[in-house]
């Protein structure tokens, strides 16, 4: 029972956490707008958020769970010294990194954003050197995730985020209310981002040292089990990194193109990494805290493929409703329902080009993060890193060649137009950089630039899991602890059901796609509520039609939660609430839920 109490509690917190940051990137993108200031503060995040999830989270899920997870069944004051090892190691590098990034803030920021100059520049610059001072800090809310997961407390490791997205969401409202305008908006922004770090990690901490109360601080780098986990630092830094490292890289890129395509492409992710943290992040993180715990290769391979058709059949369903009213949904979301219109009409346009070209690659995105799990419970860091670093290559390349000539077409009025000028043979009009004076002008239309990166994005994430697939099945059992190509379900990953998975999507999209283009005069608000409401419906119901368990699942659990709450007036004071399921002392999530 444990593992769906954990699955569910890592919902609950990342549900809750990300709704919350869906509001903060809402009110950024509304305040701070498509254009200059909206690119500068975009960039200036990009470095933080690279440190921390390549530091933090992407190299602790790798590395770091599944030791100090078998550690603590085995010897816990080895693990609490284990815990106290890594954090000072952590800190240590990410205090030096930021403290470096302060004093180059101004060569770091030409060398991520080859593209700004004049006004965009000189405030990115600004904007990292307040932004950077936090880092050390969110990497080690990162090491609180880590030891709360290993423990089983999911919710709390995952609802963290809220403070930080509230304390931003706070300095936000306040910029309003005082009437603050133009670049001290985001620097007033910048510090609310340093200050919800510091307030992120205080919340955590006291159910750290609540989860293990032997965990004493020391520089015990060079102890066995310490030891392992720093050298399989790096490779899992490459390989659970890469999304941060393409996203990093892709801001490099998206310098190069016209104003407003980084603010755009940050617009977009937060909508576009919803499905991905909220259903892939919080099965991965439950299930590589319990792979670290399984011995039998069979038992592995059982789970794996289970939870792999699982998530198809829910992000799918997320994907059809991103491509079928993608456009309704972008201006409900940063428009703020209506309430303040003050992105433009063609600005919300590019976002969800943009986002729809992202969502191509959701669904193999989230399987990936569950094939490198096997892999890291397997001890095994380096073939996902060089999985990693062809993904990255793929994108890389795909994109780079994509938005240039994608960066010539305009949007104009709801409408794409441009197409006249490009000329596929000629190097001059479609494969080259446009001038500097035209993409740093942001009186012209939006471009369509940052759409070729996404697709990038996409193709790599496909890439990506074909070769994670191919390195899963042709592993040897007797030589990593991974299940032999015998003992996959059918001998193949998905069992030869990932394409029933993926029909409710269809169904859906098909479905939904003509009601939002009948609902064109109604609000955005509206037509997003409506097409989302329909399109959910039709994707579960086609999902029971054809009898598959992730819809069956998802349907007893609102059965239950509908009969719990039926019955809970009828129930005495400190009763159950009919449901026989019962939390374990030892997932103690501060408030988690359980399933």
């Amino acid at each position: 029972m444990r593992q769906p109490q954990g699955a569910g509690a890592a919902a609950a917190g990342i549900g809750v956490s990300r709704l919350s940051g869906l509001a903060r990137t809402a009110l950024i993108t509304n305040i701070l707008g498509i254009g200059t200031i909206g690119d500068a503060f975009a960039a200036a995040m990009r470095i933080p958020n690279f440190l921390q999830n390549l530091l933090g989270e992407g190299a602790l899920s790798g590395a770091f769970v599944p030791a100090y997870s078998s550690l603590t069944e085995r010897d816990e004051r080895a693990a609490g010294r284990l815990a106290g090892a890594i954090a000072t190691f952590l800190v240590a590098i990410t205090a030096t990194a930021a403290l470096i990034s302060v004093f180059v803030a101004r060569p770091l920021v030409r060398l991520i954003a080859w593209g700004f100059v004049g006004e965009r520049f000189e405030l990115t610059v600004t904007l990292v050197r307040i932004t950077v001072c936090g880092t050390a800090l969110a990497v080690l809310s990162a090491w609180c995730l880590g030891v709360l997961n290993s423990h089983r407390r999911f919710f709390l490791s995952y609802v963290a985020p809220v403070v930080w997205n509230a304390t931003q969401i706070a300095v936000l409202v306040g910029v309003l209310a005082w009437g603050v305008a133009g670049a001290d908006r985001a620097t007033a922004l910048a510090w609310g981002v340093t200050a919800g770090a510091a307030a992120q990690v205080l919340v955590q901490l006291r159910g750290v040292w609540r989860a293990d109360p032997q965990i004493a601080l020391n520089f015990g780098w060079r102890e066995r089990e310490a030891a392992g986990v720093i050298k399989r630092f790096g490779p899992a830094v490459a390989g659970r990194g890469v999304l941060q490292i393409s996203a990093f890289l892709d801001l490099a890129l998206a310098s190069l193109l016209s104003v407003g395509a980084a603010a755009a492409m940050a617009a977009a992710q937060t909508l576009y990494l919803l499905p991905l943290s909220l259903i892939g992040t919080s099965i991965a993180a439950a299930e590589l805290t319990e792979l670290s715990r399984v011995r039998d290769p069979a038992a592995i391979a059982e789970r794996t493929t289970r939870r792999l058709c699982a998530t198809a059949f829910a992000v799918s369903g997320v994907v059809a409703i991103y491509f079928a009213a993608g456009r309704p949904l972008t201006d409900t979301v940063f428009n703020l329902a209506g309430l303040r219109n003050a992105i433009a009409t063609d600005d919300i346009t590019l976002i969800a080009l943009v986002l729809g070209a992202y969502s191509v690659g959701l669904v193999p995105l989230v399987a990936s993060r569950l094939c490198q799990n096997v892999l890291f419970a397997a001890r095994d860091t380096r073939t996902a890193a060089t999985i990693a670093a062809i993904r990255l290559a793929v994108s890389l390349a795909i994109g780079a060649a994509v938005m240039l000539p994608l960066d010539r077409v305009l949007v104009l009025d709801g409408a794409l137009t441009g197409f006249g000028d490009i000329d596929l043979f000629s190097l001059e009009s479609t494969w080259s950089l446009l001038d500097s004076k035209i993409r740093s002008n942001p009186a012209l239309p939006a471009r369509l630039g940052a759409v070729g990166l996404a697709i990038g994005a996409a193709v790599g994430a496909w890439v990506e899991l074909g070769l994670l697939r191919r390195a899963l099945l042709r592993r040897r059992s007797a030589r990593t602890g991974l299940p032999r190509q015998a003992d996959w379900p059918n001998q193949r990953l998905f069992g030869g059901a990932l394409g029933r998975h993926l029909v409710p999507a269809a169904v859906a999209f098909v479905v939904g796609l003509p009601i939002a283009l009948a609902l064109e005069g109604l609000p955005s608000v509206l037509r997003a509520a409506v097409a989302v409401l329909v399109m959910a419906g039709f994707h579960l119901g086609c999902g029971l039609a054809l009898r598959l368990p992730a819809a069956r699942a998802l349907t007893s659990q609102l059965s239950r939660l509908v009969l719990n709450r039926r019955q809970r007036p009828h129930d005495n004071a400190g009763g159950t609430t009919g449901d026989d399921t019962v939390q374990s002392p030892t997932d103690d999530n501060e408030g988690g839920v359980t399933q």
